[in-house]
């Protein structure tokens, strides 16, 4: 399963960035953009 090995390194990523500004996983594109969009929508949620 792909999210089993994208998930954690998006995580890490996001962490040292503290923002949502990650790399897309090679090999994992929709996982990443998923990711990526809704670690955005959380972020946008909290500041508000």
């Amino acid at each position: 399963m792909i999210n089993s090995y994208a998930d954690p390194q998006l995580t890490s990523e996001a962490i040292q960035a503290q923002s949502a500004n990650v790399d897309v996983v090679t090999g994992a594109t929709d996982s990443s953009e998923a990711f990526i969009q809704s670690l955005s929508d959380a972020l946008s949620q909290a500041k508000a």
